[in-house]
This record gives C-alpha cells, sequence and structure tokens, in this order.
C-alpha cells in the first residue's frame, strides 16, 4: 500500500505544444543566463523550442485544480511534475485538451555506496593535494594543474542527494570566500537549501573541490552550482524527472561541466523496470536529456553505477548516453573494481568511456573530516574535475572534442573493455595532445618585405585570438579583422621595437557574437599589407 501511495500521489504531465507562451526564441535573455547564453554563442548553438520554458498557462490551469500542487516544469520536454492528494484531480488533469499525456511514478529500489572512516598520515606534498594525492596522480592531473589550470573561470554543476557541512566545514570555505558557490536548488525539497539530507553529495564533492592541507580535489578554483536531485532513503523514480529538472537548472544557470554520480535501473514495482535494451542512449528519457545537455554544449561526467557485481550487472542510465562521458572505477592500483557497471551499451557503444579511482577514494565529511568511500560516484567527479582543468587550458574546443580527447589519452585507447572502457585517462597526453593540436591550427602571417611574422591561434576561433609576433621593424603594427563582405569587424595597433618578440590576447565583446563563416585578419606595417583566412565557429 505505502508503494501504491507515492505511485498515485506524483505524475509527469506533458503538454502537447508551448502556445500562448510569453517567451520567444528572439529573447532568450528572459529565461536563459548571460552566461548560458555567452556558451551557446562561444559553440554556434542556436536557441531553438527546446530553450522555451513550458507556457505558463497550462501549469496555471493545472495549479487551479483542488488536490493539484506542481512541483516544477522541464521545458526540453515540455511537462510538469505534479503531485496530487486525490485521485479524482488527476481525472480532471487528464480532462485537459492541452495535456498530451500522464505518466505515474513508482518507487525505485536504492544501490548501495560504501563510506568507510578511516585513519591515515597526510604526507606533505609540494601542491598541498594531501590525502587526494593518488587519485590526482594516477591521472597526471598535477600536469594540469602545475600549468596553473585549476578550474578557474569554469563552473561546475554537480548533481547529489544533498551537502550537508559544505557551508560550514574549513575545506570547503575557499568557495564561499571567493563567491564561486554560484548557485543551489533543490529538487527534492523545494527551496535553494542544499546543505542538508545525505552526505553523500559532501563526499562527492570533496573530491573535485576541497582545499584544504588535509586534502585538495581535483578543480579547486572552478565554481559551482550545487544542485539536490536524489532523495535519499526513498529513492522514488521521480529522482530521474528531479535529475531532468536539475540539468535544464544547470544549463540555463550557464554550466560548463555537469558531474552526476546519479543512476536509475528497476523499480519496487517491476512494471517500471528499465532493461538493458533500454539503454541505447535514446530510448529513456533522463539519457535523452543528457544528450540535450551535451547538444547545449555542456560537457556532462556520469557515473557507470555500482552493479557490477549484482543482478543487474551493467551500467547505470543516464551512463548509457552516446555524447556523456561515462566514467568507471578502479583502484589505486588500475585494477577494475569488482562493483564498477558493466558496458556496452544497448546500441554498442562503447560503456564506461574511461575509469578514475573509486576503491577507497579520499575524501571530505561534513564536518571537515577524512574519509574513504568506494564507488563510481567517486572516481566520477575526480575525472570530472580533471576535464574541468583541461578545458579551461583549451577554451576554444567544443565539450565532444574534449571528451575525444580523454579518451584518446587513456591507458586502453587500442583495445577497449567492457568494464574500463578507453582505460585511466592520462591528463598529460591529453593536454600536450590538443597544445601540437593548436599549434598546427596556428595562422602565420609574413610581411615578407620587412620580415615581420605573427602567428595567430586558435584557426577556427570562438571568443578570442592569441597573436605572437616577431618584428624586425620599428613600425607599428595595425591588425584588422574583416568579415566577408570587406567590413573591419575590430582592429588593434601594436607598437613594438625592432628585434622583438611578443604576444597579447585579443579578445573583443563582440567576437564571441559574431556569426560563424570566414572572417580575414589583415597585418599592415611600414604601409606592407598581409592578410589570412580565419574560421569562426
Amino acid at each position: 500500500m505505502h508503494v501504491h501511495a507515492q505511485t498515485l500521489s506524483k505524475h509527469v504531465i506533458t503538454f502537447v505544444d508551448k502556445s500562448g507562451s510569453p517567451y520567444t526564441i528572439g529573447n532568450p535573455k528572459a529565461y536563459l543566463s548571460a552566461r548560458a547564453l555567452q556558451r551557446r554563442r562561444n559553440r554556434g548553438i542556436a536557441i531553438d523550442i527546446s530553450d522555451l520554458p513550458v507556457s505558463p498557462r497550462y501549469p496555471d490551469s493545472l495549479r487551479a485544480v483542488p488536490g493539484v500542487n506542481i512541483l516544477y516544469t522541464s521545458k526540453w520536454f515540455n511537462q510538469a511534475v505534479i503531485q496530487l492528494t486525490n485521485t479524482t484531480a488527476l481525472q480532471r488533469v487528464r480532462a485537459f485538451g492541452f495535456v498530451l499525456s500522464t505518466a505515474a511514478i513508482a518507487a525505485r529500489r536504492a544501490s548501495a555506496q560504501e563510506i568507510v572512516p578511516v585513519k591515515w598520515n597526510v604526507r606533505e606534498a609540494t601542491i598541498d593535494y594531501g590525502a587526494g594525492q593518488h587519485q590526482i596522480e594516477i591521472h597526471e592531473g598535477q600536469y594540469l594543474h602545475d600549468k596553473g589550470f585549476t578550474g578557474e573561470g569554469m563552473l561546475v554543476a554537480v548533481l547529489d542527494a544533498g551537502f550537508p557541512g559544505v557551508n560550514t566545514a574549513g575545506p570547503f570555505q575557499h568557495l564561499f570566500e571567493s563567491g564561486r558557490i554560484k548557485g543551489t536548488r533543490d529538487f527534492v525539497a523545494g527551496g535553494a537549501n542544499v546543505y542538508t539530507a545525505s552526505m553523500h553529495g559532501t563526499h562527492v564533492l570533496s573530491t573535485i573541490a576541497a582545499r584544504s592541507a588535509a586534502m585538495t580535489g581535483t578543480a579547486p578554483n572552478a565554481s559551482y552550482v550545487l544542485i539536490r536531485s536524489e532523495e535519499d532513503g526513498k529513492e522514488q523514480p521521480i529522482e530521474e524527472n528531479n535529475w531532468i529538472a536539475g540539468v535544464e537548472y544547470a544549463d540555463s544557470i550557464g554550466a560548463d561541466v555537469i558531474s552526476s554520480s546519479l543512476g536509475y535501473t528497476t523499480f519496487d514495482n517491476p512494471a517500471f523496470n528499465h532493461s538493458y535494451w533500454d539503454l541505447t542512449g535514446d530510448m529513456l528519457e533522463i539519457s535523452r536529456a543528457a544528450d540535450m545537455a551535451a547538444a547545449k554544449g555542456i560537457l556532462v561526467v556520469s557515473s557507470a553505477g555500482n552493479e557490477g557485481n549484482s543482478s543487474w550487472v551493467y551500467i547505470t542510465p543516464p551512463a548509457d548516453a552516446d555524447s556523456v562521458l561515462t566514467v568507471g572505477a578502479v583502484d589505486a592500483s588500475g585494477r577494475p573494481a569488482t562493483f564498477s557497471g558493466y558496458g556496452p551499451a544497448a546500441d554498442g557503444v562503447i560503456k564506461p568511456d574511461v575509469v578514475g579511482m573509486g576503491v577507497a577514494a579520499r575524501l571530505i565529511g561534513p564536518n571537515g573530516e577524512l574519509t574513504a568511500g568506494s564507488g563510481t560516484s567517486f572516481s566520477t567527479p575526480i575525472v570530472a574535475g580533471l576535464v574541468t582543468c583541461l578545458w579551461q587550458a583549451f577554451p576554444q574546443r567544443t565539450n565532444m572534442e574534449i571528451i575525444n580527447v580523454v579518451r584518446a589519452s587513456s591507458s586502453r585507447f587500442h583495445n577497449p573493455d567492457d568494464q574500463m572502457g578507453y582505460g585511466i585517462p592520462n591528463f598529460r597526453l591529453a593536454y600536450d595532445s590538443l597544445y601540437r593540436s593548436a599549434q598546427q591550427d596556428t595562422v602565420f602571417i609574413r610581411n615578407v618585405l620587412n620580415e615581420a611574422l605573427l602567428k595567430v591561434a586558435p584557426n577556427p576561433f570562438y571568443s578570442q585570438l592569441y597573436i605572437y609576433y616577431h618584428s624586425l621593424s620599428n613600425a607599428d603594427l595595425h591588425l584588422r579583422l574583416i568579415d566577408n563582405n570587406g567590413k573591419t569587424i575590430a582592429q588593434r595597433k601594436l607598437a613594438v621595437a625592432a628585434a622583438t618578440y611578443g604576444h597579447f590576447l585579443w579578445q573583443e565583446s563582440m567576437f564571441s557574437g559574431l556569426p560563424a563563416g570566414i572572417y580575414y585578419l589583415q597585418l599592415v606595417q611600414d604601409n606592407k599589407k598581409s592578410v589570412a583566412k580565419l574560421v569562426k565557429l
């Protein structure tokens, strides 16, 4: 009876369209943050109907029905998630002409995570990784950090079951002191207080964001959005809908990366179970939402799940989504964890993509204490943080380009398997590969008469150009960016001295808003001109 009551109380209502909405594609500032719009411009992603919020008149009509409480809406799937206090209310909801379908929500079995308090001696390190040293160095993540890439300027959304102690424990205080918690949202209880409920999210966040003498995470200087979508204990499948709503929120606030240590498989009512054959990447709504986030330019990192030694065995959705970086687990020696979920996805896509340290991973608890835990829940944010640092180093690359180079840098890239995927990522190799590629993408401009040499990277470009010059003349260098119609878009003058080398970052506010296409960079020095073609993405 308890399960039946849960099934009746919450439903997903899908609407037929978005007609009558005050929102338009032409005015996205009304429903997307400036950062979210900037990400779309940088990646050449158009605003479309999926970005439009649900037409307000539909939820307003549902809200007028006695016994209906609207929890939240999903713009990507044009839905509302409602809670009912009586069964007759559902009949009235179904009678509305704008309602396409209704679906009940059933209860789901919990998937256990192992958290083990431990004590150990923390060695001193040049970079203060503390207890987190090995789970960073197994990926050569220190190579990124030594180059100054620690997540600065990147926004990471973490979806989990709660973050108690994050607002009070010492290893997280640097996030608040520097204003790097950019948003919080609780899709379980409502509101913005996420510093309650399960400590699982605190442990997860610590592997990526903590910074203290005891332990430092993989992206300690990134900014964060904390989202509670998982209801600890009850484990209802409405959490899949909560997850979708959380990802939409992450998109709207402008997140660059999503780290999710959540997955969904079987339910107490077998009629609602997922099967292995559902794991095609586009069969389940939660997996389609993960791919939708990727299509919006977000790099989604999802755990493979801990079902490797259970009756389920396989990865857990949304880990089957093909545009998601799915992370399994290994121990400190690089051996696969027995609990790590197996692939491939049902459509044959290699999953997991990569693996990280998920056996006895070092964590920080709600009181700031060191502890350890095992699960793909922890290997996932460890890898997500390093992916964030890598993307910080090469912001002109797309999310899928970053995922592809992470796969290609991994230990089993040439012989992937069903448990480790492409293997353990090596972020030294990933960085060096992208750096070499950037050098190859450099445009050289040579003024033959006076031997002024400029290197311009990257090409194609998004919102900024790196200009490297070698001048043998004292004359000023004049740069003009010109569109395909001969119109000057931007210009810059450089005062140079003979026999000097130099460089600068050319970044104009209008660059990110330029339409994709062909542009020309003109160099003028001593009244001599040279031109090179650039591609804007």
